[in-house]
């Protein structure tokens, strides 16, 4: 009797799961609100000229408090999404820490300083006519500036991404310089209407930032998708000529 001997037959490989497309959501939509709250908060300006710190915009009383504390909220909202954008993305975001994590406390500060706003004139805590809201609105605006500093220091140390590193830098300094600039003509009662443009000038940067790096968060992910479906095409290509 004679054996027949088969070819084992390959075992059908299954397709990769499809990539998700909520980091690319995530990153769009949080370039969408940053940059429209950059422009609420300058349309904020527009309506009152002689406003000198941005706060001031949002305190109680203020005719434009509606439209800057919604400015500020969407920042808090751009911020949490380009932080679960760079959560759930397939490329790695982290300098010491994760990027990501550093922009949900960001959010939350800037969440925070939204919903308790500052006194009429913003004025500085544990000073008189200062109030408990000043406090905790002047503490939570300014630590979450700060985080999106130490935000753009982190994208500013990431590899493989010189054209980001380079942004981030520019910006991180740019914002450093003004703000600081700001600060020292407020400190030493100068012009206050220039320092009030180089605090706006320096917010707003930071503010552009969160959108430019969410850009930067979904061109990755669409440069990850792409080179999925080359090595697809290839792995396919190649079981079928044999």
């Amino acid at each position: 009797m004679t054996e027949t001997l088969r070819a084992p037959r390959e075992s059908p490989v299954a397709p990769a799961p499809p990539p998700s497309a909520r980091p690319t959501v995530y990153a769009l939509v949080g370039a969408a609100a940053a940059f429209a709250s950059a422009a609420l908060i300058w349309l904020s300006r527009s309506w009152e000229p002689t406003i000198q710190y941005v706060s001031q915009l949002g305190a109680t009383g203020m005719p434009t408090a509606p439209v800057f504390n919604t400015a500020l909220l969407l920042l808090a909202v751009a911020a949490v999404l380009v932080d679960r954008a760079a959560t759930a993305s397939r490329t790695t975001y982290v300098a010491g820490w994760p990027v990501a994590f550093t922009l949900l406390i960001c959010g939350m500060c800037f969440g925070l300083a939204s919903v308790v706003t500052c006194s009429r004139g913003c004025p500085v805590p544990f000073t008189p006519g200062a109030l408990p809201q000043d406090t905790i609105h002047i503490a939570a605006a300014v630590l979450g500036f700060v985080l999106a500093i130490v935000a753009m220091g982190q994208v500013a140390l990431l590899r493989r991404r010189p054209w980001m590193r380079a942004t981030s830098l520019v910006i991180l300094v740019a914002v450093g310089v003004t703000a600081f600039a700001g600060a020292m003509i407020a400190l030493f009662r100068g012009d206050t209407g220039l320092g009030g443009n180089l605090e706006f000038t320096a917010a707003t940067l930071a503010i552009v930032w969160f959108g430019v790096f969410a850009l930067q968060i979904a061109g990755d992910e669409r440069a990850s998708r792409e080179r999925d479906e080359v090595l697809t095409a290839s792995s396919m290509s190649s079981r079928g000529d044999r």
